[in-house]
């Protein structure tokens, strides 16, 4: 087993004033504030940076237990609130926002890569991991060909819909996760992305799970969920090597494993 880091919680507001906040072709405000939660591991080392982009119609603080843990594993993660997405901003919600939180999360990599946090991060290692909305925002960072961020190394999309923009070739490895029982989104759009993306991939379907128990758990499906986060960013981030992760990946509990080679 791991040993576990102790964490600290600093919340931070990011402001993007390059870019407005519109709804509709109405400006709600001249700058995009991104109130962001960072939990990080205690002490001097260097760590790989996680963003973590929220579903629709909630906040970061829905997710607290998975952001912790993964502080707790090692990684400083940063969990931006999204002003159309979340209702604690308080704006009206829409999800029409979307290709402009992909902008939100390169803002967030690049304010936080070369700014005082930059001391606390391991050179190069990102990723974006996304729940629902979220994930459909990650695929967006990782590979629209209008969002792509070169600084993301690693994708995790958790429950995404089906990409409706034209993608690049190639990309950082992906790993999927669907509930094989989600009724919010059909289990059948990880199948589609897994034809869309040419990325090094892995789609890993949890049996019976629905659309976001496994993420905020406790659930039967959670310690599986939790694993497969850590084993994939594990194998991309930090040992470059990803050979065996189909076999770790379909050796979890519960669990269907679907990969795909890069270009």
């Amino acid at each position: 087993m791991p040993t576990l880091h102790a964490t600290t919680t600093t919340q931070v507001t990011l402001v993007d004033t390059s870019r407005p906040l519109v709804d509709q072709g109405a400006t709600l405000a001249a700058s995009r504030s991104l109130p962001t939660t960072i939990i990080a591991p205690t002490g001097s080392g260097r760590y790989p940076l996680v963003v973590f982009i929220h579903g629709y119609e909630v906040g970061p603080s829905f997710y607290a237990r998975y952001l912790q843990m993964l502080a707790a594993h090692g990684y400083v993660v940063a969990a931006p609130s999204f002003p159309l997405e979340d209702p604690a901003d308080g704006h009206p919600l829409t999800e029409t926002d979307l290709p402009n939180e992909a902008g939100d999360v390169a803002f967030v990599v690049t304010t936080l890569t070369s700014g005082p946090w930059a001391a606390h991060l391991a050179q190069g290692k990102v990723a974006v991991v996304g729940h629902s909305d979220g994930a459909d925002v990650a695929l967006l960072a990782g590979y629209s060909q209008a969002h792509a961020d070169p600084q993301v190394r690693a994708v995790i999309a958790d429950a995404p819909d089906p990409m409706t923009t034209p993608t690049i070739a190639g990309g950082p490895p992906l790993e999927l996760v669907h509930g094989s029982a989600d009724q919010i989104v059909d289990p059948s759009a990880s199948a589609t992305v897994m034809t869309q993306v040419a990325a090094e991939r892995w789609s890993v379907t949890l049996a019976g799970a629905d659309h976001a128990s496994p993420i905020h758990g406790p659930s039967p499906w959670t310690a599986s969920f939790d694993a497969a986060t850590l084993d994939f960013l594990d194998a991309v981030l930090t040992r470059h090597e990803t050979s065996s992760l189909t076999a770790t990946l379909s050796a979890l509990p519960g669990v269907s494993v679907v990969a795909a080679p890069g270009p």
